[in-house]
């Protein structure tokens, strides 16, 4: 078959997506279903791949998942709990009394809080929507924003799994990857900031926030090279979590040099403030969740969690293929217990407690599927071409040829030669849209950008590097993440508008990736 017909089907079931979200304006979980659906019949018909193996695919997809899809799951809970019991209301009232400008508000919680949320493991996209649609926000940009606000430091998420994960499995340091992503962070987390503003109040927005904009991007961007290079390997989850904090204090101190006062209300927010719940316990379910994300960081609880429950944590799948759900160590199991411990402190009846669960239930079911559903998919073209072969599943003698994301980057490799590295960001940015996750990108496309590099003679992990810089950048277009957004506030239908908005940005910031992808090249 043609290499370009192939390249033409391999994307198909992606531009379907987007067709369907963005013109026919039809719900991103039944897009992803539409999208699983023509990946496994165009898998079997014209990759070479069985019935067996695509289905097998999607169960394994479904399962790892679940870092991400039981995250959505448990933190929409939470968040509905909090939004409920009126404690969303008064963090709302205290931060409007600690940042009254709302390019403020949105530098503080997405760029700042939003940075040190992912990089614990909590999820922004989830946790600030209602927050945003409090503070007056519309509620494209309040979905939006805490998706842009998961892209600056998204490959130092989660402690960093997007880099030590591939750094594991494909035996390379760690630390020089991270190293060399966070040389493109000062120039991109500034763009992100601005693109926020942009995406919130237009260039209007832009021109009264764009120091403030400039401030946090660039705080963030150099304290994240400081501190890979100051932290030793073992600790390199902890940047995005350092990171973070330092930009919500310059943030601060930048509002106390310009004679603005921290923590007085204005006349208007004071009502808004006088709840009768204390600070303390409207936080209490995220004090506990940043608590409990913080030990199990450390290596020695987290060897004891795994260690508890063992074996019985790997889900075979076929063959050699399993999954390691590690429930203990997972940040969904934490967000869990720590809903439930301060259910006491904020659930006031039995009658409120159905409510919340009522609510829940009718908010999280669809985006939960629809990030299985996108992992399913990626695991079915990652997978694709492959089968079972004395015990393993692998690639029989040149049917790699038949592999979807192989198709993929060999196409754009051959078709941009040696602008390769110009155009190679592209691949993050479309493995991290189809998944929800970079991890899933780094891991699917490194064979890919690994070969492609060694042929052109260019510098891998400056490749890579870009590479998983753009799959940050897909945040904030993921489907499964706004979804997960939009759910919160019960917006779900508003995913397709919110992609026409970010689109702009994340295509900008991924072709500025490229250009400088190409400088470091050269230089």
């Amino acid at each position: 078959m043609d290499l370009v017909v192939q390249f033409i089907l391999a994307i198909l079931p992606i531009l379907l997506i987007f067709i369907g979200l963005v013109f026919l304006k039809q719900s991103g979980t039944l897009m992803g279903i539409v999208g699983w659906l023509s990946t496994v019949v165009l898998a079997i018909l014209f990759f070479q791949t069985s019935p067996d193996i695509a289905l097998y695919a999607s169960w394994s997809g479904v399962l790892s998942s679940f870092g991400i899809s039981l995250m959505v799951l448990f933190t929409i809970l939470q968040v509905t709990m909090m939004d409920v019991t009126g404690a969303i209301a008064r963090i709302t009232a205290y931060i409007k009394s600690i940042a009254a400008e709302r390019y403020e508000q949105i530098m503080i919680l997405n760029v700042g809080f939003g940075s040190f949320l992912v990089s614990i493991g909590a999820t922004p996209v989830t946790m600030l929507p209602p927050i945003m649609l409090a503070l007056g926000f519309s509620p494209l940009a309040a979905v939006a924003l805490p998706c842009l606000g998961y892209d600056p430091l998204t490959s130092f998420s989660l402690l960093a799994v997007p880099i030590t994960i591939p750094a594991s499995v494909f035996n390379f340091d760690p630390k020089l990857l991270g190293c060399t992503i966070a040389l493109f962070l000062p120039v991109i987390s500034t763009g992100i900031a601005l693109g926020m503003l942009w995406v919130a109040d237009g260039f209007e927005g832009v021109k009264k926030g764009f120091s403030t904009a400039l401030v946090a991007g660039l705080t963030l961007g150099f304290s994240a090279i400081v501190f890979v290079n100051l932290l030793p390997g073992s600790a390199i989850g902890l940047v995005g979590v350092f990171s973070g904090l330092v930009t919500i204090a310059i943030l601060f101190l930048l509002r106390a040099i310009r004679g603005k006062p921290i923590g007085t209300a204005t006349p208007a927010d004071t009502s808004a403030t006088d709840t009768g719940m204390p600070l303390w316990r409207a936080a209490f379910p995220w004090i506990m969740l940043v608590t409990f994300a913080i030990i199990i960081s450390i290596p020695v609880i987290q060897t004891g969690l795994y260690t508890f429950l063992g074996p019985i944590q790997k889900i075979p799948v076929v063959a050699n293929k399993f999954v390691d759900l590690k429930l203990l160590n997972q940040a969904y199991f934490w967000v869990l217990v720590s809903t439930i411990i301060a259910a006491p402190l904020l659930v006031r009846s039995g009658k409120e407690a159905k409510h919340i669960l009522t609510l829940w239930v009718k908010r999280a079911w669809s985006p939960t599927l629809a990030a299985m559903v996108f992992f399913a998919i990626a695991y079915v073209m990652d997978w694709s071409g492959q089968s079972v072969i004395n015990g393993a599943v692998t690639f029989a003698p040149g049917a790699n040829a038949f592999n979807m994301n192989v198709v993929i980057g060999l196409s754009l490799a051959l078709a941009f030669g040696i602008a390769f590295p110009l155009f190679s960001p592209t691949l993050g940015l479309f493995g991290a849209f189809v998944s929800g996750s970079e991890s899933s990108s780094n891991v699917m496309f490194y064979g890919i950008l690994k070969k492609s590099t060694d042929v052109l003679n260019l510098n891998f992990i400056q490749v890579y590097a870009a590479h998983a810089v753009a799959g940050g950048i897909a945040s904030g277009v993921a489907v499964a993440k706004i979804i997960n957004a939009a759910a919160v506030v019960d917006k779900l239908g508003i995913e397709g508008e919110v992609v026409r908005k970010v689109a702009p940005v994340a295509i900008v910031l991924t072709i500025l990736t490229g250009v400088m992808l190409v400088v470091m090249l050269v230089l």
